[in-house]
């Protein structure tokens, strides 16, 4: 039985190949995966939000695998590893749509499975953990749960984020679990990154009386479709305030019920 439709966008074809080659070694072979690949090596023809769209419609296996070329299963977890964690997960909350090795927790922390160039540290605490926003490297998506990119974005930052809070508005949840590979970049900040933080931003503003959001890349957004709060809720001491104060957090944090 095929279990993953493993999908990719590479502008680097000898680093997919990699990375492919790290699948293969961890057992995720072609009798229990299809790999997609998305040629971006001659220009950016591929944008993540809308080939997310595109691959959602076109899979059928039961969970998406949607990583960066630039990753590599060599830390000791493989396809048995995986199949194990989304069982204990669908235990867990069968509710859940996305999962991945890095988010921000409901406590606003950092949870992380991941090595990479940044030295981000590990998890020390219990997985799964449930997290409103997720790092784009690796993510794993129940198809099932039929969850979408934002049709208004595009460009390649936030879409797991997107992914993230179009889960919770639909009901459903995210988690970080206990997946380990190797993550080579670092990140790219470019303009681009402020363009799209912009409109990711202008777009979810419209959904929430009030809620703040924080990302992998130490992004903290204060979301509502009223002004004045938008405003307050930037303040440096407002926003601190509300995400290091554990009663506060409850009410700010991204829900389906806050949702309108």
């Amino acid at each position: 039985m095929i279990l993953f439709h493993i999908c990719t966008i590479a502008n680097k074809l000898t680093q997919y190949e990699e990375m492919k080659a790290s699948f293969f070694e961890a057992g995720f072979d072609e009798t229990r995966c299809r790999y997609s690949l998305f040629d971006n090596s001659n220009g950016n023809v591929h944008d993540p939000y809308e080939t997310f769209n595109t691959i959602r419609l076109n899979t059928i296996e039961p969970y998406v695998i949607f990583c960066h070329q630039d990753i590599l299963i060599n830390q000791g977890h493989g396809f048995n590893q995986l199949v194990q964690v989304i069982e204990e997960l669908d235990k867990l909350d069968p509710n859940w749509a996305v999962a991945g090795n890095a988010g921000i927790n409901n406590n606003y922390e950092m949870v992380a499975k991941i090595t990479d160039p940044c030295q981000t540290p590990n998890w020390s605490g219990v997985f799964p953990q449930q997290v409103h926003s997720l790092d784009e490297n690796f993510l794993v998506i129940k198809t099932s749960a039929d969850i979408s990119c934002s049709i208004e974005l595009k460009g390649f930052h936030f879409y797991a984020t997107d992914l993230c809070l179009n889960a919770i508005t639909k009901g459903y949840s995210s988690y970080v679990i206990n997946f380990h590979l190797t993550h080579l970049s670092a990140g790219n900040y470019n303009q681009t990154f402020h363009e799209v933080k912009a409109m990711f931003y202008k777009k979810w503003c419209s959904k929430f009386n009030l809620c703040y959001i924080k990302t992998v890349t130490c992004v903290t957004m204060c979301f509502s479709k009223y002004k004045l709060i938008r405003y307050l809720g930037s303040r440096s001491r407002i926003m601190q305030w509300f995400l290091s104060n554990r009663g506060a957090q409850i009410l700010v944090i991204p829900r389906s019920q806050s949702a309108t």
